[in-house]
């Protein structure tokens, strides 16, 4: 004993001295071993020796030890503690003992300078047991409480000082109990261990407590899953901030699930309702940067983030149960979220594990689920049980979705009303009445709200023969037969309405609201452009999204151009939604033919409408944009600013990177390109205000840039003796990239030749094994690239049947569009690994059946009966390992296999291949490129570049006239110095290139 009380006062007065805060005797530094002898010496020593004798004043800290062990593991209000400590000590502790212990507690504090109870009212009514309790630091009771508030702690640690964050955890803490309220109340205590438990490091507190708490928080299953929580949104809060980060307001998204009965097949639905308005455009953008598409608990198929956040139902497949206390996203950590994402989407929250109760609509086809406990006795009821579960007698399978069958419960039933009342449900034939006309405003909310000085129909229920209902609100009373209605006048409020029968009366609250919530639109459309000029539209450089809150498909997009008097409309299909909408999208292609591009190219101001149905619209005005200096005429084009005309030379496409010259050669295709323009009078823009003139007509042939010189690269910023370096490549770039053309002819040549100059400079810049790469990208979208795969595979395809290349294409086109229609999100869960089920290779099959049966169809009409037979009968099925090999394909194509595999540091594509960059602006890609080469800082040759440099590397290759505005000379040495850079903001810009063509 005197052994274990010299460790103890040495191991105190070592933490006395080492710190300012106070010491805990839970801190003994003991282990388990050592605790086993130290309270079997305690209660040996208690046989001669009473706990109110002298001989404990030198060797109480032993039984101080002991009796906050029990505190620690103490579950209780705080009665029953005493019984505890007698029975770990071996005797009865009378009032004058506990007492003692009490009085030992306090010496022991003075001279260690220990903890001491708050002052609060639990802690005054249990003054005695508050000393070990306090002395426990977080007792195990805490642990789950203590997680949870860390979990919905909203702020970021890091840049939060003491005061602030001990703010956040108390408005963190929901409805705390009275013992750990006063846990609560000790600042330093609860910042500490905050810190600790989160940042797995000592502040203030011995390095061995916090390695014990950490483990008894990890094998407690809902103290686990609260503290991973928590560190991971702090994780994100830590990497992403650059100043201190306030998380969205505590906030929990509760799913339901639903039941749906549809040809004979039953499925399992869910759902989460529509996130408050200011939340859900960033975290939807968020996910869909990432191609954010989880497993819920790991286990079932990949639902589209698009779905999660629609409020609208969608199907659940998955062939077995996820364990308990599984987290429903548990791949979060990897997906690189911020963490006001995080936070948001740790509080989603589902409950799979049966049995669910579902109410049965009128139609039969639709069950939703029951989440209180009393239920009406005039419905049918299906439930969802396990495997493993006790079948229930007497009640008819509806059917089985994987590891969890479905049976029908009639209340009217014996079997029926005895399951139910074993579930838990108190079943009731009382009066009942609805609210007919156009649902509440609030949905999802517990209590219905309606627009306040509205009038609702009340609808008696279930009455018969010449039974009433008596209503009562407000004081005022009116009733009601099975044929009548009554009319209930809105108040603001919360109102209670009691509805009575002859034997039963029930009370439904609803609350009216001053006006309706704005209703977020179905579908929107977006400008994604900087840059809102005629040059902009007819360089290929303007560009919007169609948007919407879920992945709608077969929408009609109608663009309308409006000049001098002139409307150009095209027409035509848009795919999934969101879907970006450029140069190279089928409808304003089709617009912009060379006619319209001869009449725009000369207008002053165009509008630009488009339209997607009848759901949603957009206008955006576009001028052409004015210089201080300009081209005016088209014959003999003069170069003209406020001065007076200024001198501008000529480049041939033929040698398209050397400077302007006077005495130029022009050649079918050249560039009219300014000479010495000032800066300080005319701007950086200056130097590139330039004109391509081409012929008005040329062959095909004639068009292309192969016979271009490719002078010699140097990789360096200037060229020397006929060399030229990436500089040089770059102000060659600006110059044909931003040229203005007054024909189509000369829009391609233009672009054609500034290719040219790209390729060089990606040459210099990424290498010339990148370039080469590059050669094998298709400009294609997703579909077209699943065509030419099918058609390289020979999927689909019946070798019994022959076909003619003619009817290969229809077939593959036909099903590539059925599956398309069908399974809209299906680059979203396929693999590697692939998520696909059996019903989603049955789509795949049957849409090439249908096609073949649609191509017949087409052959019977013409009255060619043979042939269309001869398709009719086709068997086009494939394996599951075929199709999975045709999605592979498609997905390398896609993203960019090839060009990720050469991306430095090798541990960065997965990065930047999830990242959605076809639907994000330049300072998006920016944010995300700036984090990227901060995880990536080590393999840099130096510093890690900055956010302007980065932005103004990635503007070169995808906005020129935007990185005309940032130091893009600066930004030449980030790209020559860091090779890394180079290729990880060319590969972005191409995926956003792709998304541009349609690719993803």
């Amino acid at each position: 004993m005197k052994d274990f009380q010299r460790r103890l006062t040495e191991r105190f007065s070592a933490l006395r001295d080492s710190r300012q805060s106070a010491v805990f005797f839970v801190e003994h530094g003991l282990d388990d071993d050592e605790l086993t002898e130290l309270r079997a010496e305690v209660r040996a020593r208690l046989r001669f020796h009473a706990v109110d004798s002298g001989w404990w004043d030198d060797n109480y800290l032993s039984l101080l030890v002991a009796a906050t062990e029990v505190g620690y593991r103490y579950r209780g209000s705080g009665t029953d503690f005493w019984p505890l400590l007698e029975e770990e000590l071996g005797l009865e502790l009378p009032p004058v003992g506990r007492q003692r212990i009490k009085d030992l507690f306090v010496r022991a504090s003075e001279q260690f300078r220990g903890a001491r109870p708050p002052t609060t009212a639990w802690a005054e009514a249990f003054h005695l047991i508050a000393w070990p309790i306090t002395h426990a630091l977080l007792p195990l009771e805490f642990h789950r409480p203590f997680a949870a508030t860390l979990a919905n702690l909203r702020v970021g640690m890091s840049d939060s000082d003491e005061a602030t964050l001990y703010r956040a955890v108390r408005s963190a803490a929901a409805y705390p109990t009275a013992r750990f309220a006063t846990f609560l109340e000790d600042l330093g205590v609860v910042v500490s261990l905050t810190r600790s438990v989160l940042w797995r490091e000592g502040y203030d507190l011995s390095p061995e407590i916090i390695g014990r708490l950490s483990a008894d928080l990890e094998a407690d299953d809902v103290a686990r899953r609260g503290v991973a929580v928590a560190r991971s949104i702090q994780r994100a809060a830590k990497a992403g901030a650059s100043g201190p980060v306030q998380l969205p307001a505590l906030t929990k998204t509760k799913g339901a699930l639903q039941l749906r009965l549809t040809n004979d097949a039953l499925l399992l639905e869910a759902g989460f309702p529509l996130l408050d308005a200011t939340i859900a455009p960033r975290l939807r953008t968020s996910l869909r940067r990432r191609r954010f598409a989880p497993q819920l608990w790991g286990i079932t198929a990949r639902v589209a983030s698009d779905q999660l956040l629609s409020g609208l139902p969608f199907p659940l497949k998955f062939t077995a149960l996820p364990e308990r206390n599984a987290p429903l996203f548990p791949d979060l950590d990897g997906v690189g979220l911020e963490a006001q994402d995080l936070a948001v989407l740790h509080g989603f929250d589902l409950e799979l594990a049966p049995p669910h109760l579902f109410a049965v609509s009128a139609e039969g086809d639709v069950a939703r689920q029951v989440l209180g406990t009393t239920i009406t006795g005039h419905r049918t009821y299906w439930v969802l049980i396990g495997e493993g579960d006790e079948p229930i007698r007497g009640c008819p399978t509806v059917g089985e979705i994987g590891p969890l069958r479905c049976l029908q419960l009639a209340p009217d039933s014996a079997g029926g009303a005895r399951a139910l009342a074993q579930l838990g449900f108190d079943v009731r034939r009382g009066v009942s009445v609805r609210f007919a006309g156009t649902p509440s405003v609030g949905r999802a909310d517990d209590i219905p709200s309606f627009v306040a000085g509205d009038q609702r129909v009340l609808v008696p229920q279930r009455l018969s023969g010449d039974e009433a209902l008596v209503v009562h609100l407000n004081g005022r009373s009116a009733a009601a037969t099975a044929t009548e209605v009554v009319r209930v006048a809105v108040e603001p409020g919360e109102q209670r309405l009691r509805v009575a029968g002859e034997t039963d009366s029930r009370e439904y609250v609803f609350r009216g609201v001053g006006a309706l919530p704005p209703v977020a639109a179905s579908v929107r459309l977006e400008l994604r452009s900087e840059e809102r000029t005629v040059q902009a539209l007819l360089g290929g450089r303007f560009s919007f999204v169609v948007d919407g809150a879920a992945p709608i498909d077969g929408l009609p997009l109608t663009i309308d151009l409006e000049v001098g008097g002139r409307v150009f409309t095209a027409t035509g299909a848009l795919g999934p939604v969101p879907q970006a909408v450029s140069s190279e999208h089928a409808v304003l292609k089709t617009l912009l033919d060379e006619d319209v591009r001869d009449f725009v190219s000369g207008a002053e101001a165009v509008t630009l409408r488009a339209r997607v149905g009848h759901i949603a619209v957009a206008a955006w005005e576009l001028e052409r944009f004015v210089r201080p200096c300009w081209w005016q005429g088209r014959d003999e084009p003069q170069l003209l600013s406020e001065g007076g005309p200024l001198r501008f030379g000529v480049v041939s496409a033929d040698d398209p990177v050397s400077k302007p010259t006077e005495d130029g050669l022009r050649s079918r295709t050249y560039l009219l390109a300014p000479i010495e323009a000032d800066h300080l009078q005319f701007g950086a823009l200056a130097p590139f205000t330039t004109l391509c003139i081409a012929p008005k007509r040329l062959r095909l042939s004639d068009l292309a840039v192969d016979g271009a010189t490719k002078p010699r690269l140097e990789r360096r910023r200037r060229g020397s003796r006929g060399g030229v370096g990436l500089e040089d490549l770059v102000e060659a770039y600006l110059r044909w990239s931003l040229a203005e053309t007054r024909s189509a002819i000369g829009e391609i040549h233009r672009g054609q030749v500034a290719a040219r100059i790209e390729e060089w400079m990606t040459e210099v810049c990424c290498g010339p094994e990148w370039t080469r790469a590059e050669v094998t990208i298709p400009h294609k979208s997703t579909w077209s690239i699943l065509e030419q795969v099918c058609q390289a595979m020979a999927l689909g395809r019946d070798g019994l049947t022959e076909l003619s290349d003619e009817q290969e294409t229809q077939i593959r086109q036909l099903a590539v569009a059925e599956v398309r229609r069908l399974l809209p999100t299906l680059w979203t869960r396929v693999g590697p690994p692939s998520d696909l089920g059996d019903d989603d290779y049955e789509v795949l099959d049957g849409a090439w059946t249908n096609a073949y049966e649609a191509l017949a169809a087409r052959y019977r009409a013409r009255g060619q009966t043979d042939a269309a037979d001869q398709l009719g009968d086709a068997d086009p099925h494939e394996s599951l390992e075929r199709w999975d090999e045709a999605f592979v394909r498609v997905r390398e194509r896609v993203e960019l296999h090839a060009l990720a595999a050469m991306l430095l540091p090798s541990d960065s594509p997965a990065r930047l291949m999830a990242l959605e960059v076809g639907t994000m602006t330049v300072d998006e890609v920016a944010d995300e490129l700036s984090a990227w080469a901060t995880s990536a800082r080590r393999s840099f040759g130096g510093s890690a570049p900055t956010r302007d440099a980065l932005k103004a590397s990635y503007a070169l290759w995808v906005a020129p006239e935007l990185a005309l505005t940032t130091d893009w000379r600066a930004a030449i040495d980030t790209l020559l110095v860091e090779r890394s850079v180079a290729r990880a903001t060319r590969y972005l810009a191409l995926r956003a290139r792709e998304a541009r063509w349609g690719g993803l």
